[in-house]
């Protein structure tokens, strides 16, 4: 069942109908309410076996032998049932874009834009930063420390992020690591990894970083 182009959710135990994208419970006994964001991880086994190597894997079954949704995945055209030529406008339905919001505001970042260097957004009022972290995921934080904004920079000699006042910090986690603002921690900001034709269309007045 599609809801804005993209998969809904059901609970077994009340039939709510819950948004793969937003989390909000779109009808049915929950209806309005929001379940927790919990962050997931893209990024590569041996990146994340070398920051948890006590994970523990989940290994598929030999009789699964690919994904249902591999013709999907691998054709442009495909981007759900209902169609909004406004879409190509600004870049094709099936660019993958890396989203993030607060309330009503939202940012979408396209794989070209995260290079090394983080990038800088407002949501509303709030200043946020998303870069991809040194074991190849994405992150994004609100960029700002006891109340003040702050700008973070990559050193391309030597990986390190800092900010204005020299602090260090490590983007895989949040944690200021060294210099005057060391113990601080950004506030997280869940960010979805998602096609830009799902995104769009909860969000169709997103900020795009391109």
């Amino acid at each position: 069942m599609l809801w804005r182009n993209s998969l809904i959710m059901v609970d077994r135990e009340t039939g709510t109908f819950w948004s793969q994208v937003t989390g909000r419970a779109i009808d049915g006994k929950h209806r309005g309410a929001q379940l927790e964001k919990v962050e997931a991880i893209e990024t590569t086994w041996e990146q994340w076996r070398q920051a948890h190597p006590d994970t523990k894997l989940l290994k598929k079954s030999e009789e699964v032998l690919g994904s249902h949704y591999q013709s999907y995945f691998d054709d442009p055209e495909k981007m759900g049932l209902f169609r909004a030529q406004w879409l190509a406008e600004r870049m094709p339905g099936k660019t993958l874009v890396f989203g993030a919001s607060i309330g009503p505001h939202a940012v979408a970042v396209t794989v070209g834009a995260l290079g090394d260097e983080p990038v800088a957004a407002t949501l509303g009022d709030t200043p946020v930063v998303l870069a991809r972290a040194l074991d190849g995921r994405v992150r994004a934080f609100v960029a700002r420390v006891d109340g003040v904004g702050i700008v973070l920079h990559r050193n391309q000699a030597n990986g390190e992020v800092t900010d204005a006042s020299g602090s260090t910090w490590d983007l895989s986690s949040g944690h200021c690591i060294s210099g005057p603002r060391s113990g601080s921690r950004l506030e997280s900001v869940a960010v979805t990894p998602v096609y830009w034709f799902a995104w769009s269309g909860f969000y169709p007045n997103t900020q795009v970083i391109d």
